[in-house]
């Protein structure tokens, strides 16, 4: 079984996939639609570096990343079909979605377009920051953080890995809460994102998400999604209440790829970069990882898939 990861917010980078989009033409093709339901040049957001800090931007970067996922996976199954289950982080749950097929690209993307606009605006409403932890443990963390909380609104916004936790809030409780953890002997690296996503401060546009959540007709998918916030497999029942929770709840990317390691033969990461495999090579060590956003990579891939079957 191959577990297909899609990557989140923050993994953009200018000029990653460039060669896909001059020599694949499906791929090609579907950035090029993309561009037209987005109503931007996405080519040109994705390619030319004088575009990076609007590629950087939350209601950019979502759509963007999605539109790369979903394509990167329709190439990589016109050369190879084989059983799979896909894990996102965060947006990349909405990637996954969407190559499933539980939502269509063009309602996906007009989907992730939204959450991105919303997402923005709470995060220019109710600025946050977002540290990674390392050197550190859950439960110490959890402990900090209960010492903090009269500050403002701070929490656990993802835990992608047994060393590695990422918090998230207001500026001054996660300023002392990462001195509280440096003096314990903890590595803290603030993170270059627009807000303070999977916490409390997304609360003002739950609502407006689920409005455009309960829009849309969701099918049963052609693989199965698991949720990083329930751990359980996304269905048409769940998939309203899940994504709108999803936005101001912890996401457990170890936990929840952890629960199929018996059965992985491969992991593949779908979007740019490689922040999911280098998670899952410490999570579930020893199992064959590849990445997709280049000729080179994408053909190793189909290899190595090809010989599995």
């Amino acid at each position: 079984m191959i577990g297909l990861l899609f990557s989140g917010q923050g993994a953009q980078k200018t000029g990653l996939t460039l060669d896909l989009y001059q020599s694949v033409p499906h791929y090609r093709q579907l950035i090029d639609q993309a561009s037209n339901i987005l109503q931007f040049d996405l080519p040109d957001l994705l390619y030319d570096q004088e575009q990076a800090q609007r590629l950087a931007a939350t209601e950019y970067a979502q759509p963007a990343i999605l539109a790369v996922s979903y394509a990167l996976n329709q190439v990589l199954q016109d050369s190879v079909d084989i059983p799979a289950f896909g894990i996102g982080l965060s947006l990349g749950e909405y990637s996954a979605l969407a190559s499933a097929h539980n939502i269509d690209f063009v309602s996906a993307l007009r989907l992730i377009q939204k959450r991105g606009e919303l997402m923005g605006k709470a995060s220019k409403q109710h600025p946050g920051v977002m540290v990674a932890v390392m050197k550190s443990s859950l439960p110490k963390i959890k402990t900090v953080l209960a010492t903090v909380q009269d500050l403002g609104e701070i929490g656990i916004a993802n835990v992608n890995t047994p060393k590695q936790v990422v918090i998230g809030g207001a500026e001054k409780p996660v300023t002392k809460a990462c001195s509280e953890l440096t003096a314990q002997g903890a590595r803290v690296v603030p993170l270059r994102v627009s807000g303070a996503f999977h916490t409390p401060l997304m609360q003002s546009i739950q609502s407006d998400l689920n409005a455009e959540l309960r829009q849309v007709n969701w099918q049963k998918g052609r693989f199965p999604v698991y949720s990083t916030t329930t751990q359980t497999e996304f269905t048409p029942a769940n998939l309203t209440t899940n994504l709108t929770n999803q936005l101001v709840s912890s996401t457990y990317f170890a936990k929840t790829l952890m629960q199929h390691q018996d059965k992985l033969t491969a992991v593949v990461e779908l979007g740019p970069g490689q922040t999911l495999l280098s998670f899952a090579r410490k999570v579930v060590v020893g199992v064959p990882t590849y990445r997709t956003d280049s000729c080179a990579d994408m053909q190793a891939a189909v290899s190595a898939l090809e010989a599995m079957k």
